[in-house]
């Protein structure tokens, strides 16, 4: 059977190559059918890839802020007779609104699902999937038929500086369950590729697209200390070292060890979701982390050599101006390196959202709106009035924008962006006048 999978875009689309998609086609390929990726991110037009196509079945795999763009390719798509399949995050999230633009929704990771939906010749309805149990089972990612050399040549900027950059995802699944991320309703556990598996596909990006640096893309690197040590290893031994790289990792997961061998393997900065310098307001989010273990592992990301890129969340329930005034300190005091700062958004899929789920209903919010960079999205907090949260925001991501950048840096962005520099300088007039 040949099948299409198709990636929306919309405009604000972040410059990500879909591995999940390419994960999924090979998983197809692998059961003896043919598979195209229509990539709207990458530019390609589905109308166009379709008629040169002709497959006999396409599926859409999304988030939240593309259901929109999604449901309008479903009906389009419909109208030519063809079967619709649609899977990610948002349909898995909401089944029951996705199944109203579709033929078939298949909730969790589909390699498995997918072909065995085929084979059973009833497409339609709402599938559980079944997550393969052992992430070296899943072939190698389909990664031909993205266009990297798009996505790398987007570059990632990392430690003040742009590389040719593409992706790899080592593990899936999360320990912890804060209330803002899918994790805290989902039920799959953690798993994770082999050493081997990583280097071979590591190989692979480096060899065949000269890049400069690695995103891994894993909600958190290092919960197995002991594979990532083995990862960091064979990096090394495998001369794979000269690649920057950057990995997410929660703070209880610290270790000097860790850290040094991460240094050695090409490491240059490590992202934590610090998300508040409240005690309050991470215990209120579940975050399984303490404001002191927070500052104990940006010292040793710092001791070991490696910059701290920290995440930082404005408009929490019950977060007050106190609250965020302790975030602004513990930035001081941490010296983090680059920080990223997003306005509370209760996604589908998770307890936040089943929180305030009557309110987003009443307040009718465009999927396209749920960025986490949109403080008009849904007010989850009653503590200040939307104004001043936004005022907070603002300012908060307005401090940031000029910690992040040197005076050097910031004119070499200029050059390389003017939009860019005139997006600094609005930032710049914003802290001024706060």
């Amino acid at each position: 059977m040949k099948i299409a999978l198709i990636n929306p875009s919309v405009p604000g689309s972040l410059k990500k190559e879909n591995l999940g998609l390419a994960n999924l086609a090979a998983s197809l390929e692998a059961a003896g059918h043919t598979t195209r990726i229509l990539d709207e991110i990458a530019g390609q037009n589905v109308d166009a890839g379709l008629d040169e196509f002709k497959p006999d079945l396409v599926g859409i795999s999304f988030m939240t802020m593309y259901a929109l763009r999604a449901y309008e390719l479903a009906a389009s798509i419909k109208k030519r007779g063809l079967t619709v399949v649609m899977g990610g995050a948002h349909p898995t999230a909401v089944p029951e609104e996705a199944i109203e633009h579709c033929d078939c929704v298949i909730r969790g990771e589909a390699e498995w699902a997918f072909p065995k939906l085929i084979d059973s010749g009833k497409i339609e309805g709402i599938v559980d999937s079944t997550p393969p149990e052992t992430l070296d089972d899943l072939p190698i990612p389909s990664r031909w038929q993205l266009d990297l050399e798009t996505y790398a040549a987007a570059g990632e900027e990392l430690a003040g500086f742009n590389y040719r950059t593409l992706g790899v995802i080592t593990s899936r699944g999360c320990p912890f369950k804060c209330n803002f991320c899918i994790n805290s309703k989902r039920e799959a556990k953690l798993r994770f590729h082999s050493p081997d598996r990583v280097i071979e596909e590591l190989r692979y990006v480096k060899d065949r697209h000269h890049i400069q640096s690695i995103a891994f893309y894993d909600e958190l690197m290092a919960t197995d200390a002991k594979r990532f040590k083995g990862i960091c290893e064979a990096m090394i031994q495998n001369d794979l070292h000269d690649l920057k790289w950057e990995c997410q990792m929660h703070a209880k997961t610290f270790r000097p060890d860790v850290l040094q061998l991460m240094k050695e393997a090409g490491c240059v900065q490590v992202a934590v979701g610090f998300e508040s310098g409240s005690q309050r307001v991470l215990d209120t989010i579940n975050k399984s982390s303490t404001v002191e273990q927070n500052m104990e592992a940006a010292s040793m990301a710092h001791e070991a050599g490696l910059r701290v890129r920290g995440c930082f969340m404005v408009g929490t329930p019950g977060e007050t101006v106190e609250d965020v005034k302790q975030t602004e300190r513990f930035i001081k005091k941490a010296k983090v390196d680059f920080t990223s700062v997003h306005y509370v958004t209760p996604m589908p899929g998770t307890a936040l959202y089943e929180q305030f789920k009557d309110r987003i209903e009443a307040a009718k919010v465009p999927w396209d709106k749920f960025t986490c960079g949109d403080p008009d999205t849904l007010n989850c907090n009653d503590a200040m009035s939307v104004e001043e949260q936004r005022r907070l925001f603002e300012r908060l991501s307005a401090r940031s924008a000029l910690r992040n950048y040197t005076i050097p840096e910031m004119a070499r962005r200029a050059i390389q962006n003017p939009h860019h520099a005139w997006h600094v300088t609005k930032k710049l007039m914003t802290t001024l006048s706060s």
